[in-house]
């Protein structure tokens, strides 16, 4: 117990270095034990224990809050709501598989309050505040790599939504291609929701985070909403984006304003930061520090745009994201497993088409393998106004700096890949299907 408190003490004096988040955990303060206070058993994930370690978290909330120490062991659990006021410590080495069953989309740990949730229904402006979540002693692990890619099947291991002064640091994502990001940041859904205290995640620092084999469509962090949240030292290796700036799904209350991160890395993957507003009207974001290896790009940067879908919603006009966002020290080295996108094949050097393959883990043929194409891809065709700064590479012919595309490309990837080998590789009705997306405002979309 000593040493549990000597962590905490560090944790804390850690955490309250970042401007972002306050830290309220108090190392003198409550402290229980998910398994000699609350029965949790080591049992290798056998069993589901959710119904345990919630009660464990709605009893500390109810004595006002404290930390909550989940020892090592191997455990299994999902759609866990975290409570005001508490602080999840889970030691170094500890595995965490989700319940999760076949055919289904599960979350692991929930940072807000929902309808239809454990203990009742949501009253109007509820939301969760002082909370974190956070390896002791050193990361532990969210494992899900045994699933695969299934059809109607989805993970995340948090969700983010009504919260407010939060922690998320040292966790250990290993995917195996999965849909959806591991890490999600979403706004309240209500209509009336911008009216309340707080509808979306605010006053949060988010650290130390990885994943391995992400599916290429997605990534470790996915932001749609959010305010006022520091991240740092994010990696992704094996597929995705690491921190995906894209936030076009958070409807009327979606948008994310004075956002930082530093330390960003990916490898393997699809790019290592992407920015699309989308239909939202974001803030300022400033990102510092960005490599990407064998990637299609460190850097990619989307126009705004509104949907097909939202063409006849007057609210909703082109995104942006606000004068002074800046993304700057970027470096990308030269690989040949980089993720590629089918749309984005109109980018990849003419030079570099008889070296793409088919990824065998893409189930639904979005994607292809092959040569990085580039450093930073800029198509916000002056949709809004990004500061690039200090960009560098290595081992690349071609696309060593900024790629900078104004006009909308050729959408037709068949086209591209006739008469390569790969093409034979997809389905007959895939090569023969035909169409693009309606947009208003979409100049140099993809």
């Amino acid at each position: 117990m000593k040493n549990v408190l000597l962590i905490m003490t560090m944790l804390a004096m850690t955490a309250s270095s970042q401007a972002a988040y306050t830290e309220t955990m108090d190392p003198a303060g409550l402290t229980e034990n998910v398994r000699t206070d609350f029965g949790l058993i080591d049992d290798n994930a056998k069993s589901n224990q959710s119904d345990r370690l919630q009660q464990a978290i709605d009893t500390v909330a109810g004595r006002g809050g404290g930390a909550l120490v989940l020892p090592k062991g191997t455990y299994r659990f999902a759609g866990i709501y975290m409570k005001s006021n508490v602080h999840l410590l889970i030691e170094k080495g500890t595995v965490i598989k989700p319940h999760w069953p076949s055919g289904q989309k599960t979350v692991v740990f929930i940072l807000g309050v929902y309808e239809g949730r454990r203990g009742g229904k949501r009253t109007a402006g509820e939301f969760i505040e002082n909370v974190s979540i956070r390896g002791l002693g050193g990361p532990f692990t969210v494992d899900y790599a045994d699933r695969g890619s299934v059809p109607g099947e989805g993970i995340r291991t948090i969700n983010c939504r009504q919260v407010r002064n939060f922690l998320i640091s040292d966790i250990c994502i290993k995917g195996s291609f999965t849909t959806y990001c591991a890490v999600i940041f979403t706004p309240a859904k209500d209509s009336d929701a911008r009216n309340r205290e707080v509808f979306r995640p605010t006053d949060g620092l988010v650290r130390n985070l990885e994943s391995t084999n992400s599916s290429p469509g997605y990534g470790l962090v996915q932001m749609h909403a959010g305010e006022t949240i520091h991240f740092e030292n994010l990696r992704a290796t094996g597929g995705g984006v690491t921190f995906r700036l894209e936030t076009g799904a958070g409807g009327h209350n979606g948008g994310i304003h004075d956002i930082s991160a530093k330390n960003l890395y990916c490898e393997n993957g699809s790019t290592a930061v992407l920015l699309g507003p989308h239909k939202a009207q974001n803030g300022v974001v400033k990102i510092d520090g960005v490599t990407a290896k064998s990637c299609a790009f460190a850097v990619t940067m989307g126009p705004g745009y509104v949907e097909k879908r939202n063409l006849d919603d007057p609210h909703y006009k082109p995104g942006r994201f606000a004068d002074g966002t800046t993304v700057k020290n970027i470096h990308a080295i030269f690989g040949t497993d980089a993720a590629i996108s089918l749309k984005g094949l109109a980018n990849v050097p003419q030079e570099y088409l008889k070296d793409l393959r088919f990824d065998k883990n893409d189930r639904v043929l979005k994607r292809v393998r092959g040569p990085s194409v580039g450093v930073v891809l800029n198509r916000t065709a002056g949709s809004w106004n990004p500061v690039i700064e200090n960009v560098t590479s290595e081992g690349f012919r071609y696309n060593k700096g900024i790629l900078r595309i104004d006009e909308k490309q050729p959408r037709n990837w068949r086209e591209l890949l006739e008469g390569l080998p790969i093409l034979d590789e997809f389905p007959q009705e895939m090569r023969k299907k035909t169409g693009t997306k309606e947009t208003k405002g979409a100049k140099g979309a993809t």
